[in-house]
C-alpha cells in the first residue's frame, strides 16, 4: 500500500481527519424540483427468512436530492457522465458563510468577493445560507437564496472546479405554468447562470445539506470534497453522495 494513502487512512481511523456527509436521503415522497419526475423507491421482494434475498428498485429524475449538474444539462453536446474522469469530481474547497442572506435573495459578485481568498482556481465553493433547514416545506421548493448572473461571472473568472448550493437549483425560481408561485427571476437568468458555469467547466452541485456542520467542525470550513456521479451513459446529471474530508477544529 502507498505510504501516503496508508497514512491518510490511518488518520481517518484515529480521528485526525473526519468525514462529513453533505447529502440528503433519497426516499419516496421527497421534495423534487417542480415538474421533475417524483423519486420512488419500492421493494420488489422482501426476504423474511435465512437464504431469502431482498430486492428493490428506484425511479425518478437524475436531479433528485443532492445531485450534480454536468455540462450536457444546459450545454448542447456538452460532456456526459461517462466521458468525465473520476478525478474531476474530487477537489479541495471551502464553505462560505452566507447565512446573512435572506430567503429568495440573490448571491452576488459583491457577496463572493468578501471570500476572495477562499475562492481559488480548481477549488470547490459551497454556498451556505442555512436554507437546507427548510427541507420538506413549501418554501424550500420556491423561495431559496440563489446565485445571480454577477455571481456566476465571478466564479468563472476565479476558475473554480465546482459550486454547491442548498437549494435544488443554483439559479432562482423562474415560475412555471401550473404552479401558483410567482417567479423570482426571469427564465433567461436561469439559463445564463447554468450555461455560464457549465460551459466553463464548473460543475454545479445542488440540494446540499449539513454545511453548518462543515463550518462548525472543520478547520477554516475547508477540506477535500468528493462528489462522484453515477457512471450512466449519456447522463446530464446524477444523484451523488457528497462528502467532505477535513481536519477537525
Amino acid at each position: 500500500m502507498s505510504q501516503m494513502l496508508k497514512e491518510l487512512f490511518n488518520k481517518l481511523m484515529r480521528g485526525e481527519l473526519i468525514v462529513i456527509d453533505l447529502t440528503h436521503e433519497l426516499y419516496t415522497g421527497m421534495p423534487t424540483y417542480p415538474g421533475d419526475p417524483p423519486f420512488i423507491h419500492e421493494y420488489v421482494k422482501i426476504g423474511k427468512n435465512y437464504g431469502e434475498s431482498t430486492l428493490s428498485r428506484i425511479s425518478g429524475g437524475l436531479h433528485s436530492g443532492t445531485h450534480i449538474d454536468l455540462p450536457r444539462h444546459f450545454v448542447p453536446n456538452g460532456s456526459t457522465a461517462e466521458n468525465i474522469p473520476p478525478k474531476e469530481f474530487m477537489a479541495y474547497g471551502s464553505v462560505l458563510d452566507l447565512s446573512y442572506k435572506r430567503f429568495g435573495e440573490a448571491i452576488t459578485r459583491e457577496d463572493l468577493e468578501r471570500f476572495r481568498d477562499k475562492i481559488q482556481r480548481n477549488y470547490v465553493v459551497m454556498l451556505y445560507t442555512g436554507f437546507s433547514k427548510t427541507w420538506g416545506t413549501e418554501e424550500y421548493i420556491y423561495n431559496w437564496p440563489y446565485l445571480d448572473r454577477s455571481g456566476a461571472d465571478y466564479l468563472v473568472e476565479r476558475g473554480v472546479r465546482a459550486v454547491g448550493i442548498e437549494a435544488l437549483s443554483i439559479a432562482g425560481w423562474p415560475g412555471k405554468e401550473g404552479y401558483p408561485y410567482p417567479p423570482r427571476v426571469p427564465r433567461d437568468d436561469v439559463v445564463y447562470v447554468h450555461y455560464r458555469l457549465l460551459s466553463n467547466g464548473i460543475y454545479i452541485i445542488e440540494g446540499v445539506t449539513n454545511l453548518d456542520l462543515a463550518l462548525s467542525r472543520c478547520r477554516d470550513g475547508e477540506g477535500l470534497f468528493l462528489f462522484l456521479p453515477l457512471n450512466i451513459r449519456g447522463a446530464e446529471g446524477s444523484p451523488i453522495r457528497l462528502a467532505l474530508i477535513c481536519e477537525p477544529k
